[in-house]
């Protein structure tokens, strides 16, 4: 099964902090500062935005626990193609949008221009909106438009634009500006980063994916009462997600996995009585590996350490781990054999046909396994 560590899921939120804006005085980052510290030399990700409705991209990010940044531009005003010239092509803007779902939201209708794009290694021509280069069609950026202006207009019937609104992943509004003026991509730049801190981890597409693989595969050994496994599942998407609609899912799963990995445990360790003891040792040893890293690893070699130490049982136990010391030689020896090491293969069979072996399962084997090295040993199992 596929694992992750918290370290990789909550990278990507490590990442974004980095890119937050050193404080300066003012409140907006120096521009033109040669000596100003900041992620510049970081590769510019291009602007992919959400190509549906707001409502939808609303479901999207809860799914993913990102926020939703939106731009909305009004057509053919002097701040509005400023808007869309700067702030849409800011390098740090960018970085920091990649943690968000981002809309572009725009009215108009404009020509059609041919550029030059690479897919899958080769390069083709396509055509796209000449004023929103990031949109195949208009119709893409004009999507959204009826949705936010009903939604957002002041009481005068008046759309302020531009203005760039962020939304938290459960929907609520986090920040919005809201002036008609072109703001600094800084400003808008600290919105997502706040947003995105208060969030928490979110998933990229990819992630999302996995998380929902996982889940299902966790459902599945749960009906299966493969507790262990179905425990790793709810603990592998916690450690993608721990802050989501699946978390809260892997989360109260992840109980009912747990009880039922203590059941076991405890089925198991009821047989630890005499006539018994032997085999359910075994079947301790076993389960204790397997519950390794869980929550019940501690408690499985605690109740080890008890039966190791019950005089009743002992006798058994020392019994169970000689047959076990055997069966690991026998493999050995199995495993030399198919190698073609045939030397080292017969020093294991003899260590395994020494007396303190006789009567296990495993000797028996090898004598019928190695007959020329069991009779010069001797035909005869010592007693």
């Amino acid at each position: 099964m596929q694992t992750v560590s918290w370290t990789l899921a909550a990278a990507g939120l490590s990442a974004l902090l980095a890119l937050a804006p050193e404080p300066q005085k003012g409140g907006k980052d120096k521009k033109g500062d040669p000596k100003a510290k900041g992620p510049s030399s970081a590769v510019v990700p291009p602007l992919s935005p959400w190509l549906g409705k707001l409502e939808e991209a609303r479901a999207i990010a809860k799914e993913r626990n990102v926020p939703i940044l939106v731009h909305v531009v009004l057509e053919g005003e002097e701040a509005n193609d400023q808007y869309r010239d700067t702030i849409l092509k800011d390098p740090e803007l960018l970085k920091r949008s990649v943690f968000a779902l981002v809309l572009v939201v725009n009215n108009g209708s404009h020509a059609r221009l041919k550029v030059e794009v690479v897919v899958d290694g080769e390069k083709v021509k396509r055509e796209v909106c000449a004023a929103y280069p990031m949109f195949e069609q208009c119709s893409q950026h004009q999507t959204a438009w009826g949705e936010v202006y009903t939604q957002y207009h002041d009481e005068d019937g008046d759309l302020k634009c531009p203005q760039t609104f962020v939304f938290a992943p459960d929907g609520t509004l986090s920040g919005r500006i809201n002036t008609s003026h072109v703001p600094e991509a800084s400003e808008i730049g600290a919105l997502v980063v706040e947003a995105v801190t208060k969030a928490g981890p979110g998933l990229t597409e990819p992630q999302l994916v996995l998380v929902k693989k996982t889940l299902d595969e966790g459902r599945r050994l749960a009906a299966e009462s493969k507790w262990i496994l179905a425990w790793q599942s709810w603990a592998a998407v916690l450690a993608i997600t721990p802050k989501s609609p699946y978390a809260d899912e892997a989360r109260t799963e992840q109980v009912k996995a747990q009880a039922g990995m203590q059941a076991e445990l405890d089925r198991i360790t009821a047989d630890l009585v005499p006539g018994k003891a032997g085999a359910a040792y075994g079947a301790l040893v076993k389960y204790a590996r397997d519950l390794a890293g869980t929550p019940l690893d501690k408690e499985a070699l605690a109740r080890l350490k008890k039966a190791d130490a019950d005089k009743a049982i002992l006798p058994e136990i020392k019994a169970w781990k000689l047959s076990a010391e055997a069966d690991a030689l026998l493999s050995e020896a199995t495993k030399l054999t198919d190698a073609g090491d045939a030397k080292k293969a017969e020093k294991v069979v003899r260590k395994l046909l020494a007396p303190r072996f006789a009567g296990t399962p495993a000797q028996e084997t090898a004598r019928k396994l190695w007959p020329d090295i069991a009779s010069e040993v001797g035909t005869t199992p010592p007693k």
